[in-house]
């Protein structure tokens, strides 16, 4: 199970009110450097449309290579 990165967290808080390019970009880096959860459905859907790669969540910290799960 993949741990949180609090000080990613706090230091990339989601907009408020956010577009759905800002939530994808977002998840993006939230996958890059913490990865605690999975994408959720709907960005993960959104990055199927625009032909990106879907992240896989992280197995542990933010060296963690990500995997297909």
């Amino acid at each position: 199970m993949s741990k949180l990165n609090a000080a990613w967290h706090e230091a990339h808080p989601m907009p408020e009110k956010p577009t759905l390019d800002q939530r994808v970009d977002w998840h993006l880096a939230h996958a890059a450097h913490c990865g605690c959860r999975a994408v959720p459905r709907l960005i993960a859907e959104e990055l199927q449309r625009r032909g990106i790669a879907v992240p896989g969540r992280r197995e542990s910290g933010p060296d963690a290579s990500t995997s297909d799960a």
